[in-house]
C-alpha cells in the first residue's frame, strides 16, 4: 500500500455553487420529500425524547448557546458521530498546539456523538453544538452566528446547502480524512452534476488513500485540490511503554527466559478458549506464560476461579510487589487498570479480546506499536477498516474460533521467528500510516492563513 503523501501544496479557493439545474433540483426534491413524509417524520421526532433533544438545536432555535466571535480567529470542526469524533482527538490536540490563540468549535449530528465529544474533547474545544439541517435558511443562520474563519469537515460529510452558504460567505472549507467506499461512489455517481458543483466549494480535500482520491476526482473534484495524506485513526494517542514497576517486572522475567502471551481486554466466553489455546502453546514451548487481562474489573474474581478450575495456578497482579519478582505461576491475572500498555510492551504474542465473541473487538494499534504479533477473532466490527488493512498486509492474524486460536498459538510457540515477522510487519505498516494528523493540521493552518491574507 502506498505511503501517504507529504503535506500537499496550496490548492485553489472554493467558489459558490452556481444556481445550476442540479442544485435547484436538489432543493426542490428535498422540500417535496420533507412535505410528503411529514406524517411519518413528525411523530417519529415528537414521540422520542432523545430525538426531541437535538431537533430544536439543528433547526437553529437555540443559537444563543453559541457565543459570537470574541475577536479571535475561529475554526469550526465537524464530525458526524462517535467514530469521527474519536478520530478528531489528535487533530484537535494538534490544532491547539499549532494555533493556540484560535477558538475551536466542534459540532456533531448524533446524540451519541455529542455525548462522546463532551467526554473526550474536554479542554480542546471552546464550544460543542449540533450541526444544522441542510436547508439554506438554517445553514445561513448558523454561519451568521458562528462566523467561522474556516470550516474543517471530517470524513466525507457532504451537505450541498451548507457548503454553498460557506462559499457564498467566502469561508474556506477543508475536508479531512475523507474516504469514498465503492457503495458511496455508486450513490454519488448518480448525482455527478450536483457533486461536481458541491466539491467545487471545498478549498482542500485530504483523503485516506490514493484510491479515495481517484474516486473523488472521478466525481468532479478538482485534481489540484485532492491529496492522499493517510488515515488519522492510525494517529490515536497510544501510551508509551514507560518505565513502570510492572513493565520492569515483565521484562525481567523475559530476560530470565519467559515468553509472554498477553490476552488483552477479554470478555466473558473468551477466557475459556484462551486458556485452552494457552495449554496448546505450553506443550510446544514450556517457557510460555499467560498474562490474562479481562476487560471489566467486575469479572476479575470469576476469571481467577475459571483459571483454577481449568487447572492453571494463577497469581493476581495486585499481589505482586515491585521488588520481589513475579511468582512462578503460569498465569498472571491482570486485576489492575491502566497497565495493559506495559503488558503489550513486554509481550511476545498478543490476543486482542472482544473479537472471539460478538463485542466488536478492541484496538489492535497498541500491540502493533510495539511490534507484537497479534491475533484477533472474527468480530472486529468496531475497528473494521483498521483490522482489514492489517489483515491484508499479513500484519495481524484473524482466527474464526478457539480451535484456530489454539493452532496459531501452538504454531508461533514452536516457531518464534515466524511470530516476530508478523509483529515486524505490523509495526512497519503502522509506521507507514502514521502522520496524517500532522499533515491535516498544516492544511488547516495554511488555509486559515490564506483566509487572513485574502483581500
Amino acid at each position: 500500500m502506498r505511503k501517504p503523501a507529504a503535506v500537499p501544496p496550496e490548492g485553489k479557493r472554493g467558489r459558490f455553487i452556481p444556481w445550476s439545474r442540479a442544485h435547484f433540483s436538489y432543493n426542490l426534491g428535498l422540500r417535496i420529500a420533507l412535505l410528503l413524509s411529514a406524517p411519518a417524520w413528525i411523530p417519529w421526532v415528537l414521540l422520542s425524547r432523545k430525538r426531541r433533544k437535538n431537533f430544536p438545536d439543528r433547526l437553529g432555535l437555540r443559537l444563543e448557546r453559541i457565543p459570537p466571535p470574541a475577536g479571535r480567529e475561529r475554526i469550526w470542526v465537524h464530525a458526524v458521530s462517535v467514530g469521527e469524533t474519536l478520530s478528531a482527538v489528535p487533530l484537535l490536540r494538534g490544532l491547539r498546539e499549532r494555533l493556540p490563540e484560535t477558538e475551536i468549535l466542534f459540532s456533531t449530528v448524533t446524540l451519541t456523538g455529542q455525548e462522546v465529544a463532551e467526554k473526550a474533547l474536554g479542554g480542546m474545544t471552546d464550544r460543542i453544538f449540533y450541526f444544522p439541517f441542510d436547508l439554506p435558511g438554517i445553514c445561513g443562520r448558523f454561519l451568521d452566528r458562528v462566523r467561522p474563519d474556516l470550516v474543517a469537515i471530517l470524513e466525507t460529510e457532504i451537505w450541498p446547502n451548507f457548503l454553498a452558504e460557506c462559499a457564498r460567505r467566502r469561508i474556506p472549507v477543508v475536508l479531512l480524512n475523507g474516504r469514498v467506499s465503492k457503495r458511496s461512489l455508486r450513490g454519488y455517481g448518480r448525482f455527478r452534476s450536483l457533486m461536481s458543483d458541491v466539491l467545487s466549494c471545498i478549498t482542500a480535500i485530504s483523503v485516506q488513500t490514493e484510491e479515495d482520491a481517484v474516486r473523488l476526482r472521478s466525481l468532479g473534484a478538482d485534481p489540484d485540490r485532492v491529496w492522499a495524506t493517510g488515515n488519522m485513526k492510525f494517529d490515536l494517542s497510544l501510551p508509551p511503554q514507560g518505565d513502570t514497576p510492572f513493565s520492569r517486572l515483565l521484562l525481567g522475567e523475559k530476560a530470565n527466559g519467559a515468553c509472554w502471551i498477553v490476552a488483552g481486554s477479554t470478555h466473558e466466553g473468551e477466557e475459556e478458549a484462551v486458556l485452552r489455546a494457552f495449554g496448546s502453546a505450553r506443550k510446544e514451548n514450556g517457557s510460555i506464560r499467560l498474562l490474562l487481562a479481562p476487560r471489566h474489573p467486575g469479572r476479575f474474581g470469576a476469571v481467577e476461579e475459571l483459571c483454577r478450575r481449568s487447572g492453571w495456578p494463577v497469581v493476581r497482579r495486585t499481589s505482586i510487589s515491585g521488588d520481589g519478582g513475579i511468582p512462578d505461576a503460569p498465569v498472571v491475572l491482570m486485576d489492575s487498570v491502566g497497565e495493559l500498555s506495559a503488558a503489550y510492551a513486554a509481550a511476545d504474542i498478543a490476543f486482542v479480546g472482544g473479537s472471539l465473541v460478538p463485542k466488536g473487538g478492541h484496538n489492535i494499534l497498541e500491540p502493533a506499536l510495539f511490534g507484537v504479533p497479534t491475533i484477533v477473532g472474527p468480530h472486529m466490527e468496531n475497528f473494521r477498516e483498521i483490522a482489514s488493512i492489517f489483515t491484508r498486509g499479513n500484519a495481524v492474524i484473524t482466527v474464526r474460533n478457539g480451535e484456530e486460536l489454539a493452532g496459531k498459538l501452538a504454531e508461533w510457540a514452536a516457531d518464534p521467528a515466524k511470530a516476530r515477522a508478523t509483529g515486524d510487519r505490523a509495526k512497519a505498516l503502522l509506521g507507514s500510516f502514521r502522520g496524517a494528523t500532522g499533515k491535516n493540521v498544516e492544511i488547516v493552518a495554511r488555509e486559515l492563513a490564506r483566509r487572513k491574507d485574502a483581500p
